[in-house]
């Protein structure tokens, strides 16, 4: 094997292994998902434009297939995982802030540093609690409707991630399931 190879075979690894960071650090998995795609891309034309035989050609080729199959496959277990690992990693933030506000009746943000509370139903101690929490969870947002809690990890246009605690309701068919009352 050559540079090349390995090359490609990084690459793949990158792009595959990006998705740990899906939910949890949005920017480091675009930043390994760019990085190995480009590498990879790389790394697979100069194999398929260099003197190698048909064979080893046709063999490189049948690895990117492959490899390819492998993380659509591989992408939904790794996304999941990545919510798991952000879950288990902010347990008593999360439990905390849940705490706050799953007793509250009525929509509740916290978006950068101010609190939308409409109902007037949380005190100044709870407000800078939940100012504070939310940066600890390195979220855009946490929203509160009456049954839910939606955490969100990153946002552009149209296209949100996070995931949605939910209080004593049963869940809808568009939410994913991770453990207990957490879903993405």
């Amino acid at each position: 094997m050559r540079i090349k190879h390995y090359g490609l075979i990084i690459g793949i690894f990158l792009v595959v292994f990006s998705f740990l960071f899906f939910g949890r650090a949005q920017n480091l998995y675009q930043l390994l998902l760019i990085v190995g795609l480009l590498i990879g891309l790389i790394f697979s034309l100069t194999i398929l434009f260099s003197k190698e035989s048909i064979k080893s050609k046709i063999f490189w080729t049948i690895v990117i297939i492959f490899s390819v199959i492998l993380q659509r496959l591989s992408e939904p277990i790794l996304i999941k995982s990545s919510y798991l690992i952000y879950l288990t990693t902010h347990k008593s933030e999360l439990r905390e802030v849940n705490q706050i506000l799953s007793t509250k009746l009525g929509e509740i943000s916290v978006l950068n540093d101010s609190v939308i509370d409409k109902s007037n139903i949380l005190t100044t101690v709870e407000k800078e609690k939940l100012s504070r929490l939310r940066q600890n969870l390195n979220v855009y947002m946490i929203s509160k409707s009456d049954n839910t809690i939606y955490y969100g990890f990153w946002g552009f246009l149209d296209v949100r991630l996070g995931i949605t605690y939910l209080i004593d309701t049963k869940p809808n068919t568009i939410l994913k399931p991770l453990k207990d009352n957490w879903y993405y």
